[in-house]
């Protein structure tokens, strides 16, 4: 008898424990026609991306990828970076933050994996969140929900009450219920330390915790790993992706991160 396949958050531990990396790194690969710093040397999306993938695979467990920044690429060029990704031992989120009704979810989750993604994240502001995670799992993709942003307007979801409770976490009640595989939570000033340890209370064991790193060090992200261990996931992009040596900037952060587990 066939075994059952493994969970994104199975896959993520045995990935994270075998590189001893917590590493996330998101490659947005910004023309010089979109913003004024940050951006490629030249209009080769693709190429960038496959000479990062390169650089950094030793050190790193997962890729994110903005659709916002990958929107022109076929998805013959997609898959094509994917298969680069799983070749060197990483797992893939496309960062979609998606939100439609069912239907249009079934479409999109269709084309997440036709493009060879192993997860995506969702926004669950519709709150079709248990018919989103089945269709992800109908198709052994992940599903990473948004929890809170790092937009300082996400402040709302943190202050507006749904029974009694902060929107957030009302939602992220439900994405337990629904078995999501993970969620992302903010690195924004307006997080507390007692907003991690009402989510800690909230989520146990059960799933990962994807959070953004903005600076060099950051006594939040000590306490993310602090808090939840093996089970956080942690996400840099632009001081790997832009910097001079992306290869010793994922191995510096690597070993930062794991200097933070207890």
């Amino acid at each position: 008898m066939d075994s059952l396949p493994s969970s994104f958050k199975q896959r993520y531990l045995g990935i994270s424990q075998q590189k001893k990396s917590l590493l996330c790194v998101g490659i947005d690969p910004a023309l010089a026609a979109q913003r004024s710093r940050n951006f490629i040397p030249n209009d080769d999306r693709v190429e960038f991306m496959r000479r990062i993938i390169h650089e950094i695979a030793p050190y790193t467990s997962v890729i994110k990828m903005n659709r916002q920044f990958i929107i022109g690429l076929t998805a013959d060029e997609i898959r094509a970076l994917n298969i680069l990704i799983h070749q060197n031992h990483m797992l893939s989120i496309i960062d979609h933050k998606l939100g439609d009704i069912d239907s249009s979810n079934e479409s999109a989750i269709f084309w997440f994996k036709e493009e060879g993604f192993d997860a995506f994240t969702f926004s669950p502001y519709g709150v079709n969140i248990d018919k989103t995670t089945l269709l992800a799992h109908q198709k052994q993709m992940g599903i990473i929900m948004i929890s809170l942003m790092s937009n300082p307007e996400s402040m709302f979801h943190k202050i507006a009450l749904i029974d009694e409770k902060p929107i957030f976490l009302y939602m992220l009640e439900k994405g337990i219920k629904a078995k999501i595989d993970g969620f992302w939570f903010s690195n924004a000033d307006f997080i507390e330390p007692s907003d991690v340890l009402k989510t800690k209370e909230i989520v146990g064991e059960e799933m990962i915790i994807m959070t953004p790193m903005y600076r060099p060090e950051q006594p939040f992200i000590k306490s993310i790993v602090n808090h939840f261990g093996r089970n956080a996931m942690i996400n840099i992009g632009g001081m790997i992706t832009y910097s001079d040596n992306p290869r010793e900037k994922a191995e510096h952060f690597r070993d930062l991160l794991n200097s933070y587990l207890q």
